[in-house]
């Protein structure tokens, strides 16, 4: 769960998303998944995928106070990815957690 790796990534988003009025959306935070971690070799990125297909349709872009954080939906308007740049924080759990899983 994404709760057990990015506890106050988590929160900051819910809180976000309540701000942009966009509060459909906890429930479905709450309950995301992390299945896998951006392979695109960026620096800056500490993206991950909370479905096992990824098919962006829409996205819900939050006003973080540091980096990027945007929420992509598919077309059921399931949470498919989350895009985070410009947070070494988020990079360094998410690196910590899967290197500790291998």
């Amino acid at each position: 769960m994404m709760n057990d790796i990015l506890p106050d990534l988590l929160e900051e988003m819910v809180y976000l998303l309540k701000q942009q009025g966009a509060d459909p959306l906890e429930a479905k935070l709450r309950a995301a998944r992390i299945e896998s971690v951006c392979d695109c070799g960026d620096e800056n990125c500490a993206s991950f995928a909370t479905a096992t297909e990824v098919k962006v349709a829409n996205y819900v872009e939050l006003q973080s106070m540091e980096g990027q954080v945007i929420i992509d939906l598919n077309a059921n308007d399931e949470i498919c990815f989350i895009e985070v740049l410009g947070r070494p924080d988020v990079k360094y759990l998410l690196e910590e957690y899967y290197v500790a899983q291998t």
